[in-house]
């Protein structure tokens, strides 16, 4: 079973067996952060998967996620990711890491926190970064741009286990930038052009 499915059927099991927290808690909104980079080919980009609208050291603490963005192959290629610590340590099993990671023109992270619900309340702020991915640019001309977008149907759950109502998902756009080689060419040519000018006799 995928990683990802296994941490859906997890959460599904705790909102399942939890009647104590069964209120849906308040609205939270994803956006992926920068919203808006520049970059050319062989250039490294990273961009943050942001959650917020939770409230600062307060209840509706994040308990789990499971995240996908997408974004197009022939552009960009993903080459990594790393989860923030606000739903706990995955290195000291505070958290587990639920990720099934590349998808083919989509990324999953997911993570379930093992921390108690008060622990949460007090190391999560009202926005914070769930997890960062990163990118290489393969193929991004100077008048070309690419979109990533949280793709719909992202798991948010409380510390309780019960679900967070997503009001709101922000993508992110790449717009291609000449290599420093074509840049330096033009520089070149246009000192060489401007001297060449100067020296004409009048």
């Amino acid at each position: 079973m995928p990683r990802s499915r296994l941490l859906r059927s997890l959460v599904l099991v705790t909102i399942a067996c939890s009647g104590l927290h069964a209120s849906i808690a308040r609205s939270a909104l994803i956006e992926l952060q920068p919203s808006a980079l520049f970059a050319g080919p062989g250039d490294s980009i990273a961009l943050d998967i942001v959650v917020g609208g939770l409230g600062s050291a307060a209840p509706d603490a994040l308990g789990a996620f499971d995240i996908s963005v997408g974004f197009d192959v022939s552009s960009i290629s993903f080459t990594g990711y790393s989860l923030g610590n606000f739903l706990g340590d995955v290195g000291l099993a505070e958290a587990i890491d639920a990720s099934a990671g590349d998808m083919g023109g989509a990324v999953n992270v997911a993570e379930v926190s093992l921390l108690a619900a008060s622990d949460l309340d007090l190391l999560q702020s009202d926005s914070f970064v769930l997890a960062t991915l990163a990118f290489d640019v393969v193929n991004l001309g100077p008048s070309d741009f690419t979109q990533l977008s949280v793709l719909s149907g992202p798991l948010l759950v409380d510390a309780f286990g019960s679900p967070l109502s997503v009001t709101s998902l922000s993508g992110a756009s790449v717009r291609g930038v000449s290599s420093p080689g074509t840049l330096m060419l033009l520089v070149a040519s246009m000192l060489g052009w401007s001297m060449v000018r100067y020296r004409q006799p009048i």
